[in-house]
C-alpha cells in the first residue's frame, strides 16, 4: 500500500467491493493522491494542513448502506480534535462541478464520525446519491511542523541606510512528507516549496532596500555598571542601528516577527564586513526596530555624582536632591550624539528610598541650559540626548570634553 501522510491515510471504503455486512470498514489498496496541499504557519505552536484528494464513492442504498472514509495516523502529532472534512464538488464529464440538490435533498452528505477505539482513526459516514469521484478536503492541526524568522541586515558604509532581508526557515518534524505544498506564514506572499520529512527550509520572505538607519550610541550606568575598577565612573556605551517599520522608512508592510538578526557593513569595494548577531524583538507597524552592534570603544562617557542632600518633609517622607555631571569624549571623525538614560527609581533606591510606583521628580535650576531631555521610556527613565563633535583632525589636538549637568530633585520618597 501507498505510503500517505507518513503513517496516516486516507482512504474511501465502499460495501460493494467485497462480500460483507453493512457498515464494514474495508481499506482499499489503491489510496488517492493527493491534490492539493496548504500550510499555515500563523500559529507558533501548532501548524494548520489543508490537503485534497479524489476518492471514489459508491451510491448508497439500503442494502450497501453508506460509504466510510478512514482517515488514520500513527507517529505523527495530528491534534484530532482539530480534523474537519468537506465534500467539496463531483466529478461530471470530466471536470469538477459544485455539490448540489436533487428533489430538495443533497447529493453527498456527511452522516455521522466515529472514533474507532484504541486507533489513531476516525472514520466519516459518507451519503452519496449515486457512485461518483468526490473532492474531498481534509485539515487539520499538525505538531512539529514548525516556522522561524531570520534577518540579514546589509549597512552601506556610511551606515545611513541599508538593506533589509527577511528569511522563513521552515522545520519538518511531523512524521510526514507532504510533498509539493503551498506556505503561508500568516503575511506576506504565498509560495511553493516540497516539503519532505526531517527537512530544513529557508526561503527569502522579503527584501527592503535602502531602509533609512539611525546609527545610536546609549549609556546606561544603572544597566551595566562601572567599566572596571580603573574607571570607576565610567560605564559601556552600546551602538545600536534603529529602523521604523513604516512605509516612510522603505518597511510597513507588515509587523516583523522576533527572529536573529545577522548584520553587516559594505566596505565600499563590493566586500562586506561582519558587525554582529541580535535577537530582533516583534516589531508592530509604526514601531521601532533596533539592532545591537556592540560596545563603542570610541565614545566614553563617565558619570559622577557631584553632590546630593536630603530634605526632610512630614513624618517618614523626605525629598532626594541629587546633582549628576557627565562629562562625554568621541574619538570618532565624526560627531555623533549619545543617549544617557538615569533610572530615577534605581537613583533613589540608592540612596535608601523606595516610592509607590513610579518616583515623582522635578528637573532642578543647575541642570545645563538648553540640554535636550526626553522620557520616550518612561516618565522614570529620562535620556539625556548630548551632542558631542568629532574628534580634531589634527591628530596632537586634545578631543574635546562635553560636559553636562543633571540637577534633579526626588519627591515623597520614605526610607526602605
Amino acid at each position: 500500500m501507498k505510503r500517505l501522510l507518513g503513517a496516516l491515510s486516507l482512504l474511501a471504503l465502499g460495501l460493494a467491493l467485497a462480500p460483507t455486512t453493512a457498515h464494514a470498514r474495508i481499506k482499499l489498496a489503491a489510496q488517492p493522491d493527493r491534490q492539493r496541499v496548504e500550510i499555515q504557519l500563523d500559529h507558533g505552536r501548532y501548524t494548520l494542513v489543508e490537503e485534497e484528494r479524489i476518492v471514489p464513492l459508491l451510491a448508497s442504498s439500503a442494502a450497501r448502506g453508506n460509504n466510510r472514509i478512514d482517515f488514520s495516523w500513527a507517529n505523527t502529532q495530528i491534534d484530532k480534535r482539530s480534523i474537519q472534512f468537506r465534500p467539496l464538488a463531483v466529478r461530471e464529464n470530466g471536470r469538477f462541478r459544485p455539490l448540489r440538490e436533487v428533489d430538495g435533498k443533497p447529493e453527498i452528505a456527511v452522516i455521522n464520525v466515529a472514533y474507532p477505539p484504541n486507533e489513531n482513526a476516525l472514520v466519516w459516514e459518507v451519503y452519496a446519491r449515486k457512485g461518483c469521484a468526490l473532492k474531498v478536503r481534509v485539515s487539520y492541526l499538525i505538531a512539529n511542523l514548525n516556522r522561524t524568522f531570520a534577518y540579514r541586515a546589509l549597512a552601506n558604509r556610511d551606515e545611513t541606510h541599508l538593506t533589509l532581508k527577511k528569511y522563513l526557515q521552515l522545520r519538518n518534524y511531523s512524521g510526514e512528507a507532504f510533498g509539493e505544498a503551498g506556505i503561508w506564514a500568516g503575511f506576506g506572499p504565498k509560495f511553493v516549496k516540497s516539503v519532505g520529512q526531517q527537512t530544513d527550509i529557508k526561503v527569502l520572505l522579503e527584501q527592503f532596500a535602502q531602509v533609512p538607519i539611525k546609527k545610536t550610541y546609549t549609556f546606561d550606568w544603572f544597566q551595566h555598571g562601572a567599566l572596571n575598577a580603573d574607571k570607576p565612573h565610567a560605564s559601556r556605551v552600546l551602538m545600536h542601528y534603529e529602523l521604523v517599520n513604516d512605509e516612510q522608512h522603505g518597511l510597513g508592510t507588515f509587523p516583523l516577527q522576533p527572529g536573529k538578526a545577522r548584520i553587516f557593513i559594505s566596505d565600499g569595494r563590493g566586500g562586506e564586513a561582519f558587525l554582529g548577531e541580535d535577537w530582533a524583538r516583534f516589531t508592530p507597524l509604526d514601531d521601532r526596530m533596533r539592532l545591537y552592534l556592540g560596545e563603542a570603544r570610541d565614545v566614553v562617557c563617565t558619570r559622577i555624582v557631584q553632590d546630593n542632600k536630603r530634605h526632610m518633609g512630614q513624618g517618614n517622607l523626605f525629598d532626594q536632591e541629587l546633582w549628576l555631571r557627565f562629562e562625554v569624549e568621541n574619538y570618532k571623525d565624526k560627531a555623533v550624539t549619545l543617549d544617557v538614560v538615569e533610572q530615577i527609581n534605581a537613583l533613589a533606591a540608592q540612596y535608601g528610598a523606595k516610592a509607590p510606583g513610579d518616583a515623582e521628580w522635578v528637573l532642578g535650576k543647575d541642570t545645563t541650559a538648553g540640554l535636550n531631555i526626553t522620557t520616550a521610556k518612561g516618565r522614570a527613565l529620562p535620556v539625556l540626548h548630548v551632542a558631542a563633535p568629532a574628534r580634531p583632525k589634527d591628530p596632537a589636538a586634545k578631543v574635546e570634553k562635553v560636559t553636562v549637568t543633571l540637577h534633579v530633585r526626588i519627591k515623597n520618597l520614605w526610607k526602605r
